[in-house]
């Protein structure tokens, strides 16, 4: 491939590459891209890189499986990988895990709902932990980001490459639109998925291609934007996680519970009764859709659901 092509300006080539690693296919793909091709790495990461995965604790068992597998991978190929866990102290607050938020707050993700579990479980201690690494790696001074702007004003900005594959481009940000000026200074978004025009087929023939596995697509167990298809699969293959999944549901409804008849009052006065108390799929709860998915792939095999989830994966809209 001719990386000559790509728009990516390399003249100042970034000190410092992060791959945001979720464990995927693509940030899988990229990972590989980095060690086995050469010119891959000169064109987008050819001076420090760096490997973080932020943990949600809700994450399926293959992904903790490939884990392990990719921490194997990184010390065999001497890239330096970091696997951020609650227990590190960059996870804040109630968002230990997204379990830990459902507990203490009695609340459900809800596709009726702004999302916001990206940003608090992978988004934000991603960043947490980056500033104290340029600290103790390069000499800034940390703290309320001042630390990504010092290494940005004497190293260049940061270059955050992201695993979003070609035909997802909607999901792409520049970091220039973002709203706080520490970031618009000091980081870069970089998409080379996009740029090799390498979709999510791309992606797993590449990761045969240099002789692993393909990893399933990642995302937390308990995601409200997954589905029916995925619900299928959970409802089969993971039906511990899926009946918690429900008592989650069920006791935020419970609490919740005097916004079911909620009175609203509509712009000509008219006064109407509204459901405001909403679960995983808004006002239809989860026993219900579980049962919809069940019923409308009732001939579909295990195989058939293992090869839909092997082969999609929801996507939503992050800022990284």
């Amino acid at each position: 491939m001719n990386y000559d092509l790509f728009s990516l300006d390399t003249s100042d080539a970034a000190k410092l590459t992060v791959l945001s690693m979720g464990l995927g296919q693509d940030s899988t793909a990229l990972l590989y891209k980095y060690a086995y091709d050469t010119e891959f790495r000169k064109h987008y990461a050819p001076n420090d890189f760096l490997v973080i995965f932020s943990d949600t604790g809700n994450e399926f068992d293959e992904t903790y499986r490939h884990l392990e597998h990719v921490k194997a991978f990184c010390k065999l190929q001497d890239i330096e990988f970091v696997h951020l866990t609650a227990d590190m102290g960059y996870h804040s607050g109630d968002w230990q895990s997204l379990e830990h938020f459902y507990n203490a707050k009695s609340a459900i993700g809800s596709k009726a709902y702004p999302k916001i579990c990206s940003q608090r479980l992978k988004i934000d201690p991603i960043y947490r932990f980056l500033e104290d690494f340029l600290a103790k790696r390069y000499g800034v001074k940390a703290g309320k980001k001042k630390g990504f702007r010092q290494f940005a004003k004497e190293s260049g900005k940061i270059r955050m490459m992201i695993g979003i594959a070609a035909n997802e481009e909607k999901r792409m940000s520049e970091a220039s639109d973002r709203k706080e000026r520490w970031y618009r200074e000091s980081i870069e978004h970089c998409y080379p998925l996009v740029d090799l025009n390498m979709n999510r087929q791309g992606c797993q023939e590449y990761i045969r291609s240099v002789g692993h596995d393909v990893p399933i697509p990642s995302n937390c167990m308990m995601c409200p934007f997954l589905s029916l298809e995925e619900l299928e699969y959970l409802r089969r293959f993971c039906p511990e996680a899926l009946e918690k999944w429900v008592h989650y549901e069920s006791k935020k409804l419970e609490k919740w519970k005097h916004l079911d008849s909620v009175p609203v009052v509509s712009s000509s006065g008219k006064t109407s009764i509204v459901n405001k108390n909403l679960g995983v799929w808004g006002k239809k709860y989860l026993p219900e859709v579980i049962e919809e998915a069940r019923e409308k792939f009732s001939k579909w095999t295990d195989e058939r659901i293992r090869e839909y989830r092997m082969s999609h994966g929801h996507c939503v809209a992050s800022a990284y």
